[in-house]
């Protein structure tokens, strides 16, 4: 049989592997461009992964989230505000989630969105992240949040089919033929 996927545990990890290399990423490219566009281009690449991990599991084309990835990455080097860009990105992670992988209806989607990604987005200003080591437990705190969404909405649809063994189908036929007259 094969294994199922586990979003849970994967967006955990996924948060904590992000949150770990904020601070080298932003420290070595900050020497080729400046802090607020590399802080951007880092938040862009961890939406990009974790799009890519959300198309994965629900078995989606890749390029349905290429036009709200180029329109984020535009906006990396167009918006001015970090304040801005985060907003706009929370907007498209949204989008990603719940408008291209995980279509729910309108009013399930919007309060699941508004209350996971606002929430955590909400968790991690409270905590005033100023330097690369905060932002990065930030970081890992939204994704913490994040990985609640599967805990609402279950992981039933993201199970892979399973390939039972013939041999392994008849002794589980002759196992439930035996509990059943014994």
């Amino acid at each position: 049989m094969k294994s199922t996927k586990r979003p849970i545990r994967t967006t955990v990890f996924f948060g904590f592997i992000c949150s770990l290399s904020f601070i080298p990423l932003n420290t070595g490219l900050s020497y080729i461009v400046p802090w607020p566009k590399i802080f951007n281009f880092t938040i862009w690449l961890y939406l990009a992964g974790y799009g890519f991990l959300l198309t994965r599991w629900r078995g989606k084309n890749l390029s349905s989230i290429i036009f709200p990835l180029l329109l984020l990455f535009i906006s990396v080097f167009a918006v001015h505000s970090d304040s801005a860009f985060l907003l706009l990105a929370l907007g498209i992670f949204s989008w990603i989630r719940s408008g291209i992988c995980f279509q729910k209806p309108l009013h399930r989607a919007l309060g699941a969105e508004l209350g996971l990604t606002l929430g955590g987005a909400a968790l991690v200003a409270w905590f005033t992240p100023h330097s690369s080591l905060t932002w990065a437990l930030g970081i890992l705190m939204f994704f913490l949040v994040q990985s609640l969404y599967f805990v609402i909405f279950g992981n039933k649809r993201i199970k892979d089919k399973f390939v039972v063994d013939p041999f392994e189908e008849a002794m589980l036929a002759a196992e439930k033929i035996l509990s059943t007259h014994i």
